[in-house]
């Protein structure tokens, strides 16, 4: 056993386990093998997956061009999968008052418009596998500026009937803004970034998609109270101008075709013979001459790079579900989208339960109480770096080697975020004063940081222990998430008023620790299990990459 992981009796390793560090303990013996790896600024660190030499490889391009494609993915993440949604929340009480509709017709704005993001998942990892991200990216800017167009002018409509409807259909464009960037966008970090860069931006990109969403409910909040519903979609229509001019300008297309460079593989030692997914054969040079020119700007921005795979539409297509036989697919599923799902459901509840006596919130106010959740998804953002120091900190004490596994200890913070954050809400529904909202907001703080961190974690392992189908994985994590999300919006807001927040709460906190202890196999297991996946592929699939 490595630190706690079950060694598969194989001379082949999977991948996501890789030479990560290089130092006395790792080299001693090795001086021939680790020169042959490309090396990180700090030295000490291998880069994994190791670029190629063609000169168009994300791992390559400059820094500045990489920064600036995930500065637009984060960006257009907030504007068009972050904002659309919890726009309308706080003033849900407020808006079915306006439109003369139940509150739980305000709530299926944002479950039919996840209810589409879901259902687009299928097609947009199908078309992101075969013909790249870029394009998915562009379509997902342009429907979802287009749909918040759609909703100004539902407000202009005359009668509430056509008002609710128009707005209902823009809700369901903007859906269709927001299925590439939930699912895609943890993808691309794989494609630019090298394994010990992708903590704190992956990180990062989880506060947008499960968090930032925090404070789009604290302004809309103060702008419904102020402004009236119609110009928060106006206001939002130009940000989202410049989202859509940034993705066709500063996100060229990330997937690329990569023949890494090899090295020599001592099996005494059980290195992997995967370099992120990418064949090692021994006695090549590393430093290869570029095959192909470095393309220009004006050449990145073309809409697609061609075809990617030879592999027709219907197999990716039935590829896609054949990942739930992945035990790892479960797991992550637990402890990320199943918990994001619960963090969003509240959220439907969070006016209805604050607005009457015993705390009457106002529609401002009620938007304030995101706070809490604000400031806790943002620590949680501490755990992409954390993360890349617990990946670090073990790959030593392993003599260098870093296993996918490694990504898992970070959920321990999870837990104990989310029992204080679950368990303490309900006692606080349990005993209703007003005063308590402050102490329930700071709750909600402790799920929207235990979010974050577990959605990091299983993020990162999906990364490196399955690289090359992560696209796919992620896209299934976006759909059960988005399915879960509509679901909530058909129920839980009678579920509420029935059973009382407090059980709501308390039902929240025990699933999600019940869900946690599959962490202890998925770790002890888990490489095992990605031994067993990989040869899955090879043998029913005649995929060699993982």
């Amino acid at each position: 056993m490595a630190l706690g992981i079950i060694q598969p009796k194989t001379e082949k390793q999977p991948p996501g386990t890789e030479y990560l560090v290089d130092n006395e303990q790792t080299s001693s013996g090795h001086q021939f093998e680790h020169s042959h790896y490309k090396h990180a600024k700090s030295k000490d660190i291998i880069l994994v997956p190791q670029p190629s030499s063609d000169p168009n490889d994300p791992l390559l391009w400059p820094r500045w061009k990489k920064e600036a494609a995930f500065a637009f993915i984060f960006f257009n993440c907030i504007v068009f999968a972050a904002c659309p949604g919890p726009m309308v929340a706080p003033g849900t009480v407020g808006l079915a008052m306006k439109l003369h509709v139940p509150i739980k017709k305000i709530a299926l704005l944002s479950g039919y418009q996840l209810l589409v993001a879901g259902a687009l998942g299928p097609f947009v990892s199908v078309l992101g596998t075969k013909y790249g991200k870029r394009p998915q990216f562009l379509f997902a800017s342009l429907f979802g500026t287009i749909g918040t167009g759609i909703c100004i002018a539902g407000f202009d409509q005359s009668s509430l009937t056509k008002s609710y409807n128009v707005l209902l259909a823009g809700r369901l464009v903007q859906g269709l803004g927001t299925t590439a960037y939930e699912s895609l966008s943890v993808a691309a970090i794989g494609d630019m970034f090298f394994l010990h860069e992708r903590g704190t931006r992956t990180a990062l990109l989880v506060l947008t998609l499960a968090c930032l969403s925090s404070f789009v409910a604290i302004i809309s909040g103060v702008m419904f109270e102020n402004l009236g519903p119609r110009n928060q979609f106006v206001i939002l229509l130009p940000i989202q101008c410049f989202g859509l001019l940034g993705a066709i300008f500063f996100q060229p297309e990330s997937q690329f075709l990569r023949t890494a460079p090899a090295t020599v593989i001592s099996s005494s030692e059980e290195i992997p013979e995967k370099q992120g997914g990418n064949t090692v054969t021994e006695n090549t040079p590393a430093n290869v001459p570029p095959t192909a020119p470095r393309r220009t700007f004006i050449q990145d921005l073309r809409i697609t790079s061609g075809t990617h795979t030879k592999t027709s539409v219907f197999k990716l297509a039935g590829e896609i579900f054949i990942h739930f036989l992945n035990p790892a697919i479960i797991w992550v599923m637990l402890v990320s989208a199943i918990l994001v799902a619960f963090f969003v459901g509240m959220a439907y509840t969070l006016a209805q339960n604050f607005s009457p006596p015993p705390y009457l919130l106002t529609v401002a106010q009620n938007g304030y109480f995101f706070s809490g959740a604000l400031i806790g998804g943002i620590l949680g953002t501490l755990s992409g770096p954390i993360c890349d120091f617990t990946a670090r900190y073990l790959a030593r004490r392993n003599r260098g080697i870093y296993e996918a596994e490694f990504r898992i200890p970070v959920c321990l913070i999870a837990v104990a975020l989310f029992s204080v954050g679950w368990f303490t809400f309900s006692w606080v529904f349990a005993h209703p004063q007003r005063g308590h909202v402050y102490l329930a907001s700071f709750c909600y703080g402790c799920v929207a940081c235990g979010t974050a961190v577990a959605s990091t974690s299983g993020g990162l392992y999906i990364l490196d222990a399955f690289r090359a189908h992560s696209t796919e994985i992620f896209v299934l994590q976006m759909m059960l998430k988005n399915f879960l999300f509509y679901a909530f919006s058909e129920f839980v807001n009678e579920w509420t008023a029935e059973k009382g927040p407090a059980e709501v709460t308390r039902v929240f906190g025990i699933v999600t620790l019940c869900g946690f202890v599959s962490c202890i196999p998925m770790y002890v297991f888990g490489k095992m299990n990605r031994v067993w996946v990989h040869r899955m592929w090879r043998r029913y699939l005649g995929d060699d990459e993982l």
